[in-house]
């Protein structure tokens, strides 16, 4: 008699692998998109990449609207000059005084001595007060004129800075004496569009024919540049 064939044994997972029929092939997962063997070409190696990057770099090359490629072209402070006529008083008077003084002590007059006393401690004082005044002028006054700005600073002991844009510059123009068209002295005076300080005055500079037409030079140069950029944007 012949002996019973037996079936295989067969596992749990393997009756389930059956059941569910033959295995299909699937698509294969998308890969992560920040899978580094995925990722998109590098921006240095796209053809308009390179063009972009050296306009950039140009762009940074040029100067800005701030103080970037700003230069200064003019400084100066309080001349000096300004006070000739107040020193050349000063000095005659000087000069009577040592004329009196020496008419009291050389020949012994003493009923002048009093007065000789009062009147040099007055010349004295006078003198003082130039001194101060000259030091306040001088360094109470400074100015400075850049390609883009004008500066005007006053005060020794409480000092006041004013900026004005050559942008808002409207008329420029001078004001002499007739002592100081002889001195070569003088006020500029800056009109402009500041509603701020809408006048500004650069007093007791030299030349001031000269500064006149700096600033105005320097005035017309930045509008035109400003009309130009404006243009190309």
């Amino acid at each position: 008699m012949a002996a019973k064939e037996t079936s295989p044994i067969m596992t749990t997972s393997e009756v389930v692998a059956n059941a569910a029929g033959p295995p299909t092939l699937t698509e294969p997962a998308p890969s992560h998109p920040l899978d580094p063997g995925q990722q998109a070409a590098a921006p240095e190696s796209r053809p308009d990449a390179a063009a972009q990057l050296a306009k950039g770099a140009a762009a940074q090359d040029q100067p800005g609207v701030g103080t970037e490629g700003e230069e200064v072209v003019w400084e100066a402070r309080y001349a000096l000059k300004n006070f000739l006529g107040r020193i050349a008083t000063r000095s005659l008077l000087t000069i009577a005084w040592i004329a009196l003084a020496i008419f009291t002590w050389g020949y012994n007059d003493g009923g002048l001595e009093v007065l000789t006393w009062l009147a040099g401690a007055v010349v004295l004082a006078i003198w003082v007060h130039l001194i101060y005044r000259m030091i306040l002028a001088y360094y109470g006054h400074y100015y400075r004129l850049t390609t883009r700005r004008l500066f005007v600073s006053t005060g020794l002991w409480n000092r006041q800075r004013d900026m004005l844009e050559l942008l808002r510059v409207k008329d420029v123009y001078t004001r002499q004496s007739l002592l100081e068209r002889w001195l070569s002295l003088g006020t500029v005076v800056v009109d402009s569009t500041d509603r701020g300080i809408p006048t500004f005055y650069v007093t007791g500079v030299a030349e001031p024919k000269q500064v006149m037409d700096l600033i105005w030079h320097h005035a017309r140069a930045e509008r035109d540049r400003r009309s130009v950029k404006i243009e190309e944007v």
